[in-house]
């Protein structure tokens, strides 16, 4: 009789005015005092209560509800005789914004009313201590009627008659057998493991060393893979890794650099990581059958690059994102999903996603896009991209997104447990909005999410024991929402907080710097445009974006003044004045290349406009080996005796220019060549004729000495 009358005032709560309420709730029913903020801050001058525990985290109709927390005094004086009292209500909520309301303290239609005994906390509670304590009520007992999200609070009081303190907390409440059940919502966990990069130019060095510490147990990515890969299989997590992290892990592994010049020099040395090689391990054995998707190289800033024009580094970036993982992760299958920054893009980003990164749905939060199922929330969707292009939509919830950025690692145990709970009551509130309609919710954490590894757990837990939740893969989802038709258009805008325009120009600048030094290279490797395209890409990365821009400008300048430095190793060496003995002739150009690799080059003579001279058709294309010089000979022609200039440059083999080789020279055409020539043939003259008369006379002298020796032989004989 107790829970009928109970259940029966409750229904009239919820549909009469406050003024109207009041009179009905039970005569030791009390009103919660309104309040600004959740609890009361410490340093309030009063006592505050907070609520750090509840047992099981939901109820069901046989359940004992165990409640813990701390009562911390601020007054200024010792208090004795605080008692703590449980409350809480028939009355459920309707929506999450009602929920929200109401643990913020505002105005709100719920009525409290104490629920099990209070307890008394022993002894004095002198200022400035806090004490624990515990209390428990049963769920039959308040009567909750069916499934949905109830308030739940803690207040204490004592003897002086001061104001009480109140914390406020939710309580989902799932019905036992012979209630019709709701349809479970199909949940999806994107598990994010991405960091801002570190590499640029310089191999196997590291811009700082802060992976050292975020890989180790208990450091961000450690717990996330910790924590990750013992519930990967009960959640059916899909892994979210950027290929750039993995690079920079497997540097760590061996001996490599931190710090240094833009010219890789002052660099500090460190030893190879077991903490990097034991994670990389763990990375590759617990997830070799797990989903997964990939950013693009260093998480680029799809929106930006699109905004700008560049989308030509977005497929560089995932070009060399997936040489990467194929390398650091075999046997990995991704998922063809793409998991743009703050899951926004526009029409624009979204024809980029899918055809320079290969993306046929796309992760967008959920205020991207209205839901398919207004005004209930629901993951699938389908949208056109600017091309035209239907893609399909996972629309991640914005409201939990938030939520789990919330609190990290360092919050507060109390902090923490607000945030498991309110998520699980998020949860179950999306269901019962419409509880028989069968929908689909996605979890996308904050890219850079740092939590404990116990709040990790608990929320995994949570997903994976709520009875109202059931575990689905994003691929599944993704299917299913590739198979919608289009129904909703995305906003037409540039998403906000994506990299400046003027960040993107100074990219753009940087681009083609790196352009031409490729092209500049004879037959590069694969690994070594590869490393050129990534340290383009690390300048992109949305770690960049607002508190992170002074890396980007680091990373940006590091990366110019690097590739400035080596193009500028490639030279010509030649005078500054050419004597062309006569008309016609060549003159020697030599490249000088002190680059570690070998690079082609075209050299390019060009005559001054209207000059006499004239440059005919040579070998100008140039192989030099690393370190050397090679020369080429360019042959000129002068239709006159004068002295003119010729421009000497060197061109990639594309005929992109390498201005700084530029050399103007100055040519002077003389008629000495002709004289010479005839001064030689005369002397070559001269000579034969000298030397035939020289044989003639010795030939007539031998002959005449011949006859004389002859005539004495025979006088004598």
């Amino acid at each position: 009789m107790r829970t009928v009358v109970r259940t029966l005032i409750a229904v009239f709560l919820a549909t009469a005015a406050p003024v109207l309420a009041a009179p009905a709730v039970r005569a030791h029913a009390q009103e919660v005092q309104q309040q600004s903020f959740r609890t009361n801050s410490a340093g309030s001058g009063q006592l505050t209560i907070s609520v750090d525990g509840v047992s099981p985290s939901y109820a069901t109709p046989t359940a004992t509800i165990t409640v813990r927390g701390t009562v911390t005094n601020d007054t200024g004086s010792p208090v004795t005789g605080v008692q703590v009292q449980l409350l809480s209500s028939s009355v459920y909520f309707q929506t999450r914004s009602e929920m929200d309301s109401y643990t913020a303290g505002h105005d709100t239609l719920l009525y409290l009313a104490p629920e099990g005994t209070s307890v008394t906390l022993p002894g004095t509670l002198h200022s400035g201590k806090t004490a624990r304590w515990s209390a428990s009520f049963t769920a039959a007992s308040v009567g909750y009627s069916q499934f949905g999200v109830y308030p739940l609070a803690a207040q204490t009081d004592y003897p002086d008659g001061a104001p009480p303190a109140i914390d406020r907390t939710l309580l989902p409440y799932w019905p036992g057998n012979g209630v019709a059940k709701p349809l479970p919502l199909n949940v999806a966990w994107i598990w994010p493991l991405i960091a801002a990069p570190q590499q640029g130019m310089c191999g196997a060095t590291l811009a700082t060393n802060t992976l050292a510490g975020s890989l180790a147990a208990g450091g961000r990515l450690g717990t996330l893979l910790d924590v990750g890969q013992q519930w990967a299989a009960q959640d059916d997590l899909t892994w979210a890794v950027d290929p750039a992290l993995l690079s920079d892990v497997n540097v760590m592994t061996s001996k490599y650099a931190v710090g240094g010049s833009s010219t890789c020099s002052d660099r500090r040395y460190e030893q190879p990581s077991v903490t990097a090689a034991q994670w990389l391990s763990l990375l590759r054995a617990s997830t070799a059958t797990e989903p997964m998707l990939f950013t693009p190289y260093a998480d680029a800033d799809v929106a930006a690059l699109t905004r700008a024009g560049l989308e030509q580094i977005t497929r560089t970036a995932y070009h060399v994102g997936e040489s990467v993982a194929a390398r650091l992760l075999p046997r990995q299958a991704s998922v063809s999903v793409a998991w743009p920054a703050d899951g926004a893009a526009n029409a624009s980003t979204l024809t980029s996603l899918a055809h320079d990164g290969g993306a046929s749905t796309v992760v967008l939060n959920s205020g991207q896009l209205p839901s398919s199922d207004r005004p209930y929330d629901n993951a699938l969707n389908a949208t056109k991209a600017g091309d035209g292009t239907t893609m399909g939509v996972l629309l991640a919830d914005s409201g939990i997104t938030g939520l789990l950025g919330s609190v990290s690692a360092s919050s507060s145990a109390r902090a923490q447990f607000d945030t498991a709970q309110d998520f699980l009551a998020d949860t179950a509130m999306i269901l019962a909005e419409a509880p028989y309609s069968q929908r689909s919710l996605v979890i996308a954490p904050p890219r850079h999410w740092s939590p404990s590894a116990a709040e990790a757990g608990a929320l995994l837990s949570m997903t994976y024991s709520a009875p109202w939740l059931h575990k689905t893969g994003l691929s599944s989802l993704a299917a299913a929402a590739a198979r919608l038709s289009a129904r909703a258009k995305v906003p037409a805008s540039t998403p906000s907080g994506a990299l400046t325009a003027g960040y993107t120009d100074q990219v753009a600048a940087a681009d083609a710097s790196a352009a031409l030094y490729k092209d500049l290279l004879y037959r590069p490797g694969p690994n070594v445009l590869n490393s050129v395209d990534a340290a383009v890409a690390a300048t992109t990365s949305v770690a960049w974006r607002g508190a992170g821009a002074a890396g980007g400008e680091r990373a940006l300048i590091n990366l110019s003044d690097n590739l400035n430095a080596k193009e500028q190793k490639v030279s010509i060496i030649t005078g500054k004045k050419i004597l062309l003995a006569g008309t016609s002739g060549t003159t020697p150009v030599s490249v000088q290349n002190l680059l570690p690799v070998e690079v082609q080059v075209r050299v390019v003579a060009t005559p001054s406009a209207g000059s006499q001279l004239s440059v005919s058709k040579f070998a100008d294309l140039i192989q030099v080996p690393a370190g050397q010089t090679g020369t080429v000979r360019v042959p000129l022609h002068s239709s006159a005796i004068t002295t003119t200039t010729m421009q000497l440059q060197l061109q990639t083999e594309d005929g992109s220019s390498l201005t700084w080789t530029a050399q103007s020279l100055s040519v002077q055409a003389t008629r000495y060549g002709r004289a010479l020539l005839v001064l030689i043939a005369a002397a070559l003259g001269v000579l034969v004729l000298t030397s035939v008369a020289r044989w003639i006379r010795r030939w007539l002298n031998d002959g005449r000495n011949g006859t004389k020796a002859d005539g004495r032989s025979g006088g004598t004989g």
